[in-house]
C-alpha cells in the first residue's frame, strides 16, 4: 500500500511535470510545413549544386568517383583537351531540325497526329466512349494550347527564367527566344536566335528507376556507354560560361552537354547546333550590361583627372609648364 500522503505529493508532482512539457512546447511549437506552390516555369537556379558536386578536368565528380569508361571495346576520347567526335548525336533531337521556326515546332506536336496528339492515343484507345474519352480530348487539346501559350521572346524586360537553372543559357535583346513542354517524364526547352532553332535543353529527374539513374555520375556512366565515348569532363568556372559541372560530346553537326543539377534531384541533357555555336559572339552582339560600370557621360569628362575649378593657380592640381624655367634659388 502506498501511503495517502506520498500518493498526493506523486500527483502534484506529475502535474507540474505536465505543465512543464505544456510549457515548453507552448515556447517552441512545431514548425508549420510550407504550402504548396503552383510549379514555375522553370526549375529553381541549382546555384549551390555547381560547389558541391562540381568536377576537374580529371575527370572525377566532386564526390572523388571516378567517371567510368563505356563497358565494351575502347572509348573514343577527344584529342587535345575538346569533346570526344562521336558517330552521331540526331536521335536526342527526336525528329526536330536546326534552324526550324518556333511556328514549325508548334505544328510538330500540335497537329493532328503530332508529338502531343500521340501521348494520347494510348490512353483514348483504352477509355470508354462518352464522358471519359471526352475528358481525355479535353486534356489533350489544353496541352497543346499550353504549349503554344509557352512561347516567349527575350526583349527588354526580364523574365522569371533570370531565377532558374537555365539562366546563363540565353540573353536579351539578341532576339532570342524559347518554348517548352512538359512530356515522357521530362521537360524540354526549345531555344532559337532569329527565329530559328538552335538549342533543346531536357530537364530529366533523377531516381531509383529514372532514365538516366538516381545520380549525375550514373547518367554520365549511361551516357558514355550509350555514345560509346569518354566524355570531356569540365569543372564549374563562371569566367567560361560553366555554371556547373558538365560533360561534353559532339559530331559534324551538334554539340551535346550533360550538366550536373543534382542539387535539384535532376540532370541537364542539353543538345546544340554547331553552326549556332561557331557564330554565337556575332549572333549576341548586345552584351549584357554591367551594373557597376561608370556612366559614358561620367567616364568621358572624368578622363583626364578629376580637379578643382575654384582652386587657384599654380596650386598642386595645375600641372607644371615644361618650359616655364624654375625660380632661382635664395
Amino acid at each position: 500500500m502506498v501511503p495517502f500522503n506520498a500518493m498526493k505529493r506523486a500527483k502534484k508532482s506529475c502535474g507540474l511535470a505536465v505543465s512543464f512539457v505544456v510549457l515548453v512546447a507552448a515556447c517552441h511549437p512545431t514548425e508549420p510545413k510550407q504550402a504548396n506552390l503552383p510549379e514555375p516555369e522553370a526549375s529553381a537556379d541549382p546555384s549551390s549544386s555547381s560547389s558541391s558536386s562540381g568536377s576537374t578536368s580529371s575527370g572525377k565528380t566532386g564526390g572523388g568517383d571516378p567517371l567510368s569508361p563505356p563497358p565494351s571495346g575502347k572509348p573514343v576520347k577527344g584529342e587535345k583537351g575538346e569533346a570526344p567526335v562521336v558517330s552521331t548525336l540526331a536521335e536526342f533531337q527526336e525528329g526536330l531540325r536546326w534552324g526550324m521556326s518556333h511556328a514549325d515546332v508548334q505544328k510538330l506536336f500540335t497537329q493532328q497526329g503530332g508529338v502531343i496528339w500521340k501521348d494520347f492515343d494510348e490512353r483514348l484507345t483504352k477509355a470508354r466512349v462518352g464522358p471519359e474519352q471526352t475528358a481525355i480530348e479535353a486534356e489533350r487539346e489544353q496541352a497543346k494550347a499550353a504549349f503554344g501559350r509557352s512561347y516567349i521572346e527575350f526583349k527588354d524586360t526580364p523574365t522569371g527564367y533570370d531565377a532558374t537553372g537555365i539562366k546563363g543559357e540565353y540573353t536579351y535583346k539578341n532576339k532570342e527566344s524559347l518554348m517548352w513542354v512538359s512530356r515522357a517524364g521530362k521537360k524540354r526547352f526549345f531555344f532559337f536566335i532569329n527565329d530559328r532553332l538552335w538549342k533543346v535543353y531536357d530537364e530529366v529527374p533523377l531516381a531509383d528507376g529514372g532514365p538516366w539513374g538516381k545520380t549525375y555520375l550514373d547518367a554520365v556512366n549511361q551516357m558514355n556507354a550509350k555514345l560509346g565515348a569518354q566524355g570531356r569532363v569540365l569543372g564549374a568556372d563562371a569566367a567560361k560560361g560553366i555554371n556547373a559541372t558538365t560533360v561534353d560530346y559532339k559530331d559534324n553537326a551538334s554539340h551535346m552537354r550533360v550538366v550536373d543539377r543534382s542539387g535539384e534531384k535532376m540532370v541537364a541533357i542539353v543538345l546544340e547546333d554547331n553552326g549556332t555555336l561557331s557564330n554565337l559572339a556575332s549572333l549576341r552582339s548586345n552584351k549584357p550590361e554591367d551594373p557597376n560600370a561608370i556612366d559614358p557621360t561620367v567616364a568621358q569628362v572624368t578622363k583626364g583627372g578629376l580637379s578643382d575649378p575654384n582652386a587657384p593657380s599654380g596650386s598642386g592640381s595645375a600641372k607644371p609648364d615644361p618650359k616655364k624655367k624654375p625660380p632661382p634659388k635664395k
